[in-house]
């Protein structure tokens, strides 16, 4: 008896119980993150935390989400001693820090049975965005603007917003701030106006009439969804995505992860805010979109499909088929995408020929087409830690004519900011380059805080 206790005993004791126990495995990615942001947030040695940033950019690992963090922190580092270039080198390394291969994770699940004709997709983690530091230190109403469905809340915010720039406005001009307010709103006017007459300007000009566009389904019916479930904002929602064709936006359609789905499904039906239309379909009573009733479905776990009839149901189908039909040029953008961006997109080549130069008269379309490199798609990422950066990368064939467009492209923008009008330092962190294999022409900007509440005021 005493023995087998003390065998059971000596099995559940870890060995040497008295020795420390070996810490947890961290790969080297992992250390020198943990070194940098020691140097940094803890000890206050920018020098130190430079070297170990820099030291994770150059280490080959898949460990996308620290490669990341450690570049915005390195651009952060970089400004505060006055390292342009090597501010613009780190942005330049974005798309290709930690990646090896495609990944597709940041897609939502039934992106796969979209229609081949739908060539623009855009989506975004809005967990991430919203427990991503700079969210916390960027006034709460500004997240809540881009979140609520109340009109009334959001005209609340502008008007705040508002008063926060005359406010600043009129400590600078000495007037006073109802005098500031009645100034913005003859500015807005005026911004307005001419905005206007350079529209009819392109019009006069194309010989094509284009049709009214109508506004995507997910404009709308983002709040309609928001509505039914009783809500009156989705902060609580993990992703949002949306796809769509680009010569017609009618065709359209949503993705949006959300827990606890099924149960407000089931809630939402039973009180009539949405209809049954099949095997976990509804439709969002009283409303129809450019003439379709609109639908949702559940078609994985916690995530609702937004879409017409008419679209929804050929994703329905091919579901339920296991027919994979998404365009496969989208695709392969979206997998070259890192997967760690609060917020992506992507469109084909034809989506961004038609949208960069669609307007053009054929003669001057022909002439910009010759001169400009020939884009093969565009991707957009965007990433939010303590700075906010946005990164677009748009392929092309062509190495020659992107540098050429580079150089034409920092020439703009180093005249634009030596103007004496405040946008310096707007324009510092912005740069445009090539790929280090000259197969992309690059561009990036990053954000900080200060900037970032400085072009809310402004």
């Amino acid at each position: 008896m005493t023995c087998g206790l003390s065998l059971a005993l000596g099995l559940l004791t870890p060995a040497h119980a008295g020795e420390q126990q070996p810490k947890r495995f961290e790969t080297t990615a992992q250390k020198l993150h943990k070194a940098g942001v020691r140097c940094m947030d803890t000890t206050q040695r920018p020098k130190c935390a430079i070297k170990n940033f820099e030291d994770l950019i150059d280490e080959p690992t898949n460990e996308r989400a620290l490669v990341t963090d450690g570049l915005l922190r390195l651009v952060k580092l970089y400004a505060a001693a006055g390292r342009d270039s090597d501010i613009k080198q780190m942005l330049r390394v974005f798309w290709e820090a930690g990646r090896k291969r495609s990944h597709y994770g940041h897609l939502a699940y039934s992106a796969r049975y979209l229609p081949a004709d739908f060539d623009i997709y855009g989506g975004g983690d809005i967990v991430a965005v919203k427990d991503a530091p700079l969210t916390g230190k960027l006034p709460p109403e500004l997240f809540e603007y881009a979140t609520t469905c109340d009109e009334n809340r959001q005209a609340q915010i502008k008007d705040l917003w508002l008063l926060r720039r005359a406010q600043r406005r009129a400590k600078k001009s000495g007037l006073s701030v109802n005098t500031e307010i009645a100034k913005i709103h003859r500015e807005n006017l005026a911004k307005r106006k001419k905005a206007e007459e350079r529209r009819k300007q392109r019009e006069a000009r194309s010989k094509q009439k284009k049709p009214p566009q109508v506004e995507p389904v997910f404009v709308e019916g983002t709040c309609k969804i928001v509505a039914a479930f009783g809500q009156v904002e989705y902060a609580n929602w993990r992703r949002m995505s949306f796809a769509m064709n680009h010569k017609n936006p009618a065709r359209a359609i949503a993705f949006y992860a959300i827990p606890g789905l099924d149960e407000q499904l089931e809630q939402a039906a039973a009180r009539g805010d949405l209809k049954p239309a099949g095997d976990k379909i509804w439709a969002i009573p009283g409303w129809q979109h450019n003439g379709q009733q609109v639908l949702v479905a559940r078609l994985d776990l916690d995530e609702l499909t937004l879409g017409t009839a008419d679209v929804l149901r050929g994703v329905v189908t091919r579901s339920h088929e296991g027919k994979k039909s998404m365009n496969r040029e989208l695709r392969n953008l979206l997998g070259q995408v890192p997967q760690d961006a609060h917020f992506f997109g992507a469109g084909t080549e034809q989506a961004v020929r038609d949208l960069g130069f669609g307007g053009m008269k054929k003669s001057r379309r022909r002439l910009a087409e010759w001169f400009l490199p020939r884009p093969e798609g565009i991707q957009m990422a965007g990433v939010v830690h303590e700075y906010l950066g946005l990164f677009i990368r748009m392929p092309t064939n062509n190495p020659i004519k992107a540098d050429m467009l580079v150089s034409l492209s920092r020439r703009l923008i180093a005249n634009e900011a030596s103007d004496d009008d405040g946008n310096d330092d707007l324009l510092r962190l912005l740069d445009v380059a090539q790929a280090s294999d000259r197969r992309a022409l690059l561009m990036s900007y990053v954000l900080s805080r200060k900037q970032i509440m400085d072009m809310m005021e402004r």
